[in-house]
């Protein structure tokens, strides 16, 4: 079986790997040791290193290695991947989820979409938006997300299906004669909330909608978290008016 001096040239290509780009190394390396339920501890992935008295992997740097390996071990068992074996004192077997990502295909979706994790989400924008995201379709991830805010706003301020953008937001909004301005806020509150809606939508949607604007995978995670607040909001809105 390969282990991870296959993977890693040297302990500096070790050691400046973040604990999860070593912990999918890992998550890789366990699924190759074989057995009807096999198991394994994480002696199996560190002493190979050692023994096999390379150059490259110094003994002075032992310390350094083992305990990013450990960060990385951590790392799996936090995201629900790796779990103790049951009725087997020190040993370890993949949870039924790091059994389920087979392949680099399945690592590669499930690392997309760790960024954008499904519990921060609005629930309008989990099944369509979210696999957009893990796709890897940024900017048609964003759009939608905001299309939804916009239809979202729309229904729940009982407005036409011609205000659109940025004008629906400042008219379901404005402060004084808005359906969804919160009268018991001052002024000023609500004035913000507007602008908050309004450059949302100028910014989240229109760019990305006239322009061939690239997106990055962590500017798209932090608009689509706006999207999701701003949908939040709306039902903040409606709670209070049953």
């Amino acid at each position: 079986m390969p282990g991870l001096i296959d993977y890693l040239p040297d302990a500096d290509a070790l050691g400046s790997l973040a604990p999860e780009d070593l912990g999918m190394i890992l998550l890789d390396l366990m699924h190759r040791v074989r057995g009807p339920n096999p198991a394994f501890t994480q002696s199996d992935f560190v002493m190979p290193i050692w023994n096999a008295n390379a150059t490259s992997f110094p003994i002075h740097r032992k310390e350094d290695v083992n305990r990013a390996i450990a960060e990385a071990w951590q790392w799996l068992g936090n995201e629900g991947l790796v779990m103790a074996k049951p009725d087997s004192n020190g040993w370890f077997c993949l949870t039924r989820k790091g059994a389920s990502l087979k392949s680099r295909i399945d690592v590669d979706a499930y690392r997309q979409g760790n960024i954008l994790p499904v519990a921060v989400l609005h629930p309008n924008l989990v099944g369509k938006v979210r696999p957009m995201f893990i796709r890897g379709d940024y900017d048609v991830a964003v759009v939608q997300a905001f299309k939804i805010v916009e239809v979202y706003v729309r229904e729940a301020a009982s407005l036409p299906d011609e205000l659109v953008g940025q004008k629906l937001m400042r008219t379901a909004y404005n402060p004084e004669t808005g359906p969804l301005a919160d009268m018991s806020t001052p002024a000023g509150e609500r004035q913000a909330v507007m602008e908050l809606f309004s450059g949302a939508i100028g910014h989240g949607r229109n760019p990305a909608s006239h322009r061939d604007v690239a997106i990055s995978r962590t500017a798209a995670a932090q608009l689509i978290g706006l999207a999701s607040y701003l949908l939040s909001l709306v039902d903040d809105w409606q709670e209070l008016r049953r």
